[in-house]
């Protein structure tokens, strides 16, 4: 098995750059699908079963905003998250890198090409969908694969709404307007499976969709000059994940950073990697 190229506790640390799924060159485009066509066949903690059954079933460990919007650990949940199936990807294809869904530059043709084709090269395309466990079919009675049913693209959500909400000042109230104006809304569009808590992670653009979700968490901490969340829960375990709220505060302390966002992040040359 290969080493995945970062650890939480590692201090040498190699900044890798996750990129729009559009700016993709097409060799990045062939190892993201390489890394998820391997995961996908692998029936343990390091497949895809297993991390997407995390965050619905069987094991429903994801966090989302509590009801009164505070203290809210959606953000560093869904960070540490994307950060441990990106491991998982990276020991089966280490150049694989996850990419973040730009909703806005998608309101002309919807669904990005790469999510899109059914194959590619004759083979079925791995980020077109997923089969879904025995467990969720012949127990749940969930259909075998997953689906989607997506709106008219302009629905999705417009570059002045993300806007908006990056400029709200107050962590908990930029959270929690991101997780319902613009994650749900997009959760919504894409429809299907993609609808549904108990399996919408089973679905490969559910990783590109909270990538953009973290990249606007990133770009806010650059803006604001403020990690987010109190320093009172810093400490709280995030459940499923082995990691406390602490350790995902810095994606630079992670081993990545968002392409295009890195200018005021000060990033050694020497640990940085092309773009």
């Amino acid at each position: 098995m290969a080493t995945p190229h970062r650890s939480p506790i590692n201090p040498r640390k190699r900044i890798r750059h996750r990129k729009s799924i559009a700016k993709l060159r097409p060799d990045q485009l062939t190892a993201l699908r390489t890394g998820f066509r391997r995961i996908q066949r692998l029936r343990d903690t390091n497949g895809f079963w297993y991390w997407a059954g995390i965050h619905g079933a069987p094991r429903y460990q994801c966090q989302h905003s509590p009801e009164n919007g505070y203290d809210n650990l959606f953000l560093p949940w869904h960070r540490a998250y994307l950060y441990r199936l990106e491991l998982a990807l990276q020991t089966k294809e280490p150049r694989a890198t996850l990419p973040w869904w730009d909703w806005p530059s998608s309101r002309s043709a919807g669904i990005p090409p790469a999510f899109a084709e059914q194959e590619i090269g004759g083979e079925p395309n791995p980020l077109a969908g997923s089969d879904l466990p025995p467990l969720l079919t012949e127990r749940e009675g969930w259909p075998a694969h997953t689906w989607r049913q997506p709106r008219r693209p302009e629905e999705l959500p417009d570059a002045q709404r993300v806007r908006e909400i990056l400029e709200l000042p107050n962590f908990d109230d930029f959270s929690l307007q991101l997780e319902e104006q613009l994650h749900d809304r997009v959760h919504g569009w894409v429809g299907g499976t993609m609808k549904q808590v108990a399996v919408a992670a089973y679905d490969p653009i559910f990783w590109a969709h909270h990538t953009m979700v973290d990249r606007l968490w990133s770009l806010w901490q650059t803006t604001h000059s403020s990690r987010g969340p109190r320093p009172t829960l810093w400490r709280q375990v995030l459940r499923g994940l082995d990691m406390t709220v602490e350790d995902v505060l810095d994606t630079t302390a992670l081993g990545y950073d968002y392409a295009g966002s890195t200018a005021s992040r000060l990033v050694r040359a020497r640990e940085a990697e092309p773009v």
